[in-house]
């Protein structure tokens, strides 16, 4: 009987500290960070020059097809990544574009200004109205002009150049995660500048683009220390992308010497390989697509309302009447691109319409069509919650919020178009 008892007893101590275990490993408070580097494209990995990211792809899930919105460049996809909303819901078109009451994007700080967004939460937002502590450094769209920080933790907006260092970053980033208090953040999303300047001044596969592809699996290796030295009761997920890919290009395309030469009456804002034409009210539409037609060799032409499809732009304001992109390997640009002594020697006048600068030009660049391979990104996850050597074939940039926000155990933005990617959680 004694002997029964016992058995019973043993076998209840045995289960109670089996959910012991359980609900100990549940109740772990989960932090997620969440990095991007600009222009990282995945022709810059290597096995001696990134190591950690190559530890993750076999302890954690990796792509090398995150795929850009359109136009693939950097503020569209900086907005994108963070909100998980196609340009036409989140309201920022281009690195460059016009509002019809707010004027010219890109002035002053107004690039990093979230007044310019016309729905969408950040994760950041998202966290916060949910409850949670988070973190925003050097992100755009982590400060609003009108409501202050939208983060509990956030550096403020200030102009490119002032902008903190990316070892500044990252200390801010390992304080707040060696931070036990009760009020540390459980999203901490970090910009880091990447091998983009590098790839855009010496190419994609230049020793300077490389050397920043280095550097940039250094701060992933700390991050992960990091994340591995947190307490029992904290378990963290680290989540690495980038913004767009890039590609080795030649000529530049003058929009602004192009517009005066047809005599366009309107204005043009041009950055990567694509351009917005917003045409004066007395400007003949179809005028205007005829004359461009004869540059059909350097670029292709559309009417709003009928871009391409994986140009999730809209039919409001902020888009052009027409859209110009770019066939490979021209570029565009606009007078706002060029020095005031470019003016003086009449390059928007006199100058060809396509021409290789011969100085303050690119040697590689983005913002072509989305399905090329050369526009894609990286995309790695490390940590609680993730699968162990799971190769993601695809996901879409707007995928990455609600991926985020899952991983915390929260409900997305509101609104939200992307997808929780869920093949690459730990089942």
């Amino acid at each position: 009987m004694w002997g029964s008892v016992r058995a019973i007893g043993a076998a209840i101590a045995v289960l109670f500290l089996s959910v012991f275990s359980l609900t100990t490993a549940y109740a772990a408070e989960r932090t997620v960070v969440v990095v991007l580097f600009d222009g990282f494209p995945p022709r810059l990995l290597s096995p001696s020059g990134t190591p950690n990211l190559n530890r993750i792809a076999k302890e954690g899930a990796w792509s090398a097809d995150l795929v850009p919105a359109f136009p693939t460049i950097s503020l569209i996809n900086h907005t994108t990544f963070a909100t998980g909303c196609w340009p036409e819901h989140h309201g920022v078109m281009s690195n460059e574009f016009y509002d019809p009451k707010l004027g010219k994007f890109g002035e002053a700080m107004q690039k990093g200004d979230a007044d310019w967004h016309t729905g969408c939460e950040a994760m950041w937002e998202a966290a916060e109205r949910q409850g949670v502590r988070a973190a925003a450094f050097n992100f755009v769209g982590r400060w609003s002009a009108k409501r202050g920080k939208l983060a509990t933790y956030a550096n403020p907006l200030v102009p490119w150049k002032d902008t903190p260092s990316d070892d500044v970053t990252l200390a801010s980033a390992l304080k707040l995660l060696k931070d036990n208090s009760p009020n540390h953040p459980r999203l901490i999303a970090l910009y880091f500048r990447g091998p983009d300047e590098a790839e855009h001044e010496h190419g994609t596969v230049s020793p300077e683009a490389q050397a920043e592809a280095r550097k940039a699996d250094v701060i992933v290796g700390k991050l992960m220390a990091a994340i591995a030295a947190l307490p029992k009761d904290r378990e963290g997920t680290l989540v690495i992308g980038t913004d767009h890919g890039m590609m080795d290009v030649g000529p530049m395309i003058n929009v602004t010497r192009l517009m005066n030469k047809l005599e366009i009456k309107g204005k043009a804002a041009a950055d990567g390989a694509s351009a917005f034409v917003y045409l004066d009210k007395d400007e003949n539409e179809d005028r205007v697509v005829k004359a461009l037609g004869d540059y059909k060799d350097m670029f292709s032409v559309y009417r709003k309302g009928h871009y391409p499809a994986y140009a999730h732009l809209g039919l409001s304001g902020r888009a052009g009447d027409l859209l110009l992109i770019s066939r490979p390997p021209y570029w565009m640009a606009d007078s706002s691109a060029f020095p005031p002594w470019a003016a003086w020697l009449g390059i928007n006048w006199v100058w060809p319409v396509a021409f290789t600068p011969f100085i303050g030009g690119i040697k590689a660049t983005h913002g072509y069509d989305p399905a090329m391979q050369q526009m894609h990104g990286i995309f790695y996850a490390w940590g609680a919650g993730i699968a162990k050597g799971k190769k993601i074939d695809r996901l879409d940039m707007i995928d990455v919020h609600p991926t985020v926000m899952a991983l915390l155990g929260l409900q997305p933005g509101k609104p939200v178009d992307g997808r929780v990617v869920t093949e690459m959680m730990a089942k």
